[in-house]
C-alpha cells in the first residue's frame, strides 16, 4: 500500500506538471497574440496618422513643420522641405534633383525654366550647355535604358530633341541602336544609388554627344526635360543635376515640393513622404504634343 501511495503521488505530480506546462504555453501564446495584435493596431494607427499629417500639411504648411494630434491617441509630425532643388550660393554646385523610383515606361518631368512665370516663354531658364542625368539601379539585373525628350524654344517656336541611352553592359536580344557611351560604373547621390550617368550636350567615354551642346543661348530657351525608363521590370531611380558652380546662373529652378510625415502610436512609428510637382504633362502627350511633325486627327 505504501508503494502504491507513492506511485499515486508521482502520477499526480506528473499530471500537474503537464497541466502547468500546457497552461503556461497557452498563456504565452495568448500574450504573444495580444502583443502582435496590439502592434498591428498601433502600426495601422501610426500609418493613418502619418497620412492625416500629409493631408493637413498640403493645406497648411509652407516650408515649415507642424504636429497633428488625433483622437485615437496617435499623432504625426509633418515637415515641409520646401521647393527643391535649392538654389545654391555662387561657387557651389546645386544638389541633384532626384525622382522617386520609376516603373517601366513611367515618365519623370524636370523643369528647366521657371514654370511659375506668366510669360510665354518664361524669362528665367537653365543657361548651361550641358546637363548630367543619372538612372538605373546598380543592384538590379534588369538594366534599364533611358529615353530623354528635351523641349526648348528656338526663338520662334517650341521644338524637341531626343536621346536614347543604354547601359553598355546590358544584354539585349536585339540591336536597339541606342547610344551606349554612358558611364555605368555606379554612382551614389543623396537619396539613391544609380547605375549610369550621361552628360547630355557634353562628352561621354571620350565621345562628344551626337546632339551637340544644349541650345541654351538666346534666342533659344530650355523649357523642360522628360525621362522615360525602358526595359526594366523593377522600379529604378532617375535624377538630373545642373552643371557648374556659378550659383543661380547654372541651377535648375525650384520645382519639387516634398512633405515628410512621421506618425506615432504607442511605441510604433510610421513614415510617409509625398513628392509634389505641379504642371506636369501626362505621359500620353509625348506621342502627340512633343512630336516634331504636325499633329493630325
Amino acid at each position: 500500500m505504501n508503494n502504491e501511495r507513492g506511485q499515486i503521488i508521482l502520477v499526480l505530480v506528473l499530471v500537474i506538471t503537464v497541466a502547468l506546462a500546457i497552461g503556461i504555453s497557452v498563456v504565452q501564446r495568448s500574450l504573444s497574440d495580444i502583443s502582435t495584435s496590439t502592434k498591428v493596431e498601433e502600426s495601422s494607427r501610426a500609418f493613418s496618422a502619418a497620412e492625416a499629417g500629409i493631408e493637413k500639411g498640403l493645406k497648411e504648411l509652407n516650408n515649415s513643420s507642424l504636429t497633428v494630434s488625433l483622437e485615437n491617441n496617435s499623432s504625426a509630425t509633418v515637415t515641409d522641405e520646401g521647393l527643391l532643388p535649392l538654389t545654391p550660393p555662387a561657387g557651389t554646385r546645386q544638389a541633384p534633383l532626384e525622382e522617386d523610383p520609376l516603373e517601366k515606361e513611367e515618365v519623370a518631368q524636370e523643369w528647366l525654366a521657371d514654370h511659375r512665370s506668366t510669360n510665354n516663354p518664361p524669362d528665367l531658364f537653365y543657361t548651361q550647355s550641358t546637363l548630367d542625368v543619372y538612372w538605373g539601379n546598380p543592384a538590379a539585373t534588369d538594366k534599364a535604358a533611358l529615353q530623354l525628350t528635351l523641349v526648348y524654344y528656338d526663338g520662334t517656336k517650341y521644338v524637341s530633341r531626343k536621346w536614347y541611352l543604354d547601359d553598355p553592359s546590358a544584354s539585349r536580344d536585339f540591336a536597339n541602336n541606342f547610344d551606349t557611351n554612358s558611364d555605368c560604373a555606379g554612382f551614389t547621390l543623396t537619396a539613391y544609388s544609380y547605375q549610369c550617368k550621361y552628360t547630355i550636350g557634353g562628352t561621354n567615354s571620350g565621345v562628344p554627344d551626337p546632339g551637340g551642346p544644349l541650345p541654351s543661348t538666346l534666342p533659344s530657351k530650355l523649357m523642360l526635360l522628360r525621362a522615360r525608363l525602358l526595359y526594366n521590370t523593377s522600379k529604378q531611380a532617375f535624377a538630373v543635376q545642373a552643371v557648374g558652380n556659378c550659383g543661380k546662373d547654372c541651377s535648375l529652378p525650384p520645382q519639387q515640393r516634398r512633405l515628410v510625415s512621421i506618425g506615432i502610436s504607442g511605441q510604433t512609428q510610421r513614415k510617409v513622404s509625398l513628392t509634389q510637382k505641379r504642371n506636369v504633362v501626362p505621359s500620353y502627350f509625348d506621342y502627340a504634343l512633343f512630336s516634331i511633325g504636325e499633329i493630325s486627327k
